[in-house]
């Protein structure tokens, strides 16, 4: 749970954040400062130590970007911070394997758990020549934050799929989520984290909205080309709501009796939802009031057939996969990543914001991109 991660600390994050005034915090997003120019992706920050860390997707963040093995992502990286503005790169804690590893590629969307006192880097790769074709989850385990860390999964991946994220409840039990694709949404099982196995069947939490796909006149499917163009989809014909085109991005937390699962989709920019449950194990409801944060896209709701309802003014046209933490005031924030709408923004930015719980229902104001001062 997320209380596991400041245990053991010498202080708390509000006690230690750097702050204009004692009992104070005031931020803008996105926040860029000290991080690589080209931009994080899938942010997420979390306290330990006197420190803020923060991890994501570095660059590259897509194939288009590689120009040859020499380019690939390498690794997870990880920042640090005294005042979640200004960020300190601390390097690849866990590096990319050779080309006879199937963790050699795509990097995506790594996170940190503290479980038991040790930390779990969780990452997300590929190696396409190894047969480890599209995404694949694994991770590494060190006796500190900023490591030595050691693959566990060095021979072989824990799942396929993406996105994976550990979530350890009130029994001591721990449960990966990760999704893989339409039909199997976002899942869950009871992991064995020493060994690397999964403990239970993977089950189905959450799916996807429903689509209407497109039939030609003799009632074949319509394809067309897949987002790297190496590969053909069926086309859709019809998204039936937000979260229809795909979800991703899972994280989990628990606040009092009640489980939320967090997610990303696609359909209409990049925006956030929840799903709650009575019991790790389910049955997860999606909410409705989701999405409840993020941003449209113009150009992606005028595709995908969608009215544009989101924020004129708001300078992002994506903002989503989430991860929650303990802010600098003690309520839950999340983290994510931005993308600006100006011509030529393509650097995913770190964005934060607090939230709230009350009533079982999750709420946010935002995303913001005014200047924000928090009091306690």
């Amino acid at each position: 749970m997320l209380l596991l991660l400041f245990a053991g600390c010498a202080s708390s994050p509000a006690e230690r954040s750097a702050t204009q005034t004692s009992n104070s915090f005031t931020y803008q997003n996105p926040i860029r400062q000290g991080i690589n120019p080209q931009g994080l992706r899938d942010c997420q920050v979390f306290w330990d130590g006197g420190y803020w860390y923060l991890t994501g997707t570095s660059y590259p963040h897509w194939s288009r970007q590689e120009s040859g093995p020499e380019s690939y992502n390498k690794g997870v990286v990880l920042y640090r911070s005294t005042d979640l503005l200004t960020w300190e790169d601390r390097g690849y804690v866990v590096k990319a394997g050779g080309a006879d590893k199937w963790y050699h590629r795509r990097f995506w969307a790594p996170e940190i758990h503290r479980i038991g006192g040790k930390y779990y880097a969780l990452f997300n790769a590929r190696n396409d020549s190894l047969g480890y074709a599209s995404q694949f989850t694994g991770y590494a385990v060190a006796d500190q934050v900023e490591g030595p860390y050691t693959v566990v999964t060095e021979d072989q991946p824990l799942t396929n799929g993406n996105d994976l994220t550990f979530f350890e409840d009130d029994d001591g039990k721990v449960w990966a989520f990760w999704n893989r694709g339409r039909e199997f949404g976002i899942g869950f099982a009871e992991i064995d984290l020493a060994t690397a196995t999964l403990k239970t069947e993977p089950t189905t939490a959450i799916q996807p909205a429903a689509v209407d796909f497109a039939y030609d006149a003799s009632g074949q499917p319509v394809l067309e080309p897949n987002y790297d163009g190496t590969s053909m989809k069926p086309k859709v014909a019809k998204y039936h709501d937000w979260d229809a085109i795909g979800i991703e991005g899972a994280y989990v937390i628990k606040e009092k009796d009640t489980y939320y699962l967090f997610y990303s989709s696609w359909t209409r920019g990049y925006e956030i939802g929840y799903a709650s449950a009575p019991a790790i194990t389910g049955p997860w409801t999606k909410a409705e009031n989701n999405p409840f944060y993020g941003a449209q896209s113009e150009a992606a709701t005028a595709k995908n057939g969608f009215a544009y309802t989101g924020d004129a003014d708001s300078p992002f046209n994506q903002v989503g996969h989430n991860e929650i933490f303990l802010g600098p005031d003690g309520r839950y924030w999340l983290s994510c990543h931005g993308i600006l709408k100006a011509e030529g923004e393509e650097a995913p930015l770190l964005v934060i914001d607090p939230l709230t719980i009350q009533d079982g229902k999750v709420t946010a104001q935002g995303p913001t991109y005014t200047p924000q001062t928090v009091k306690w």
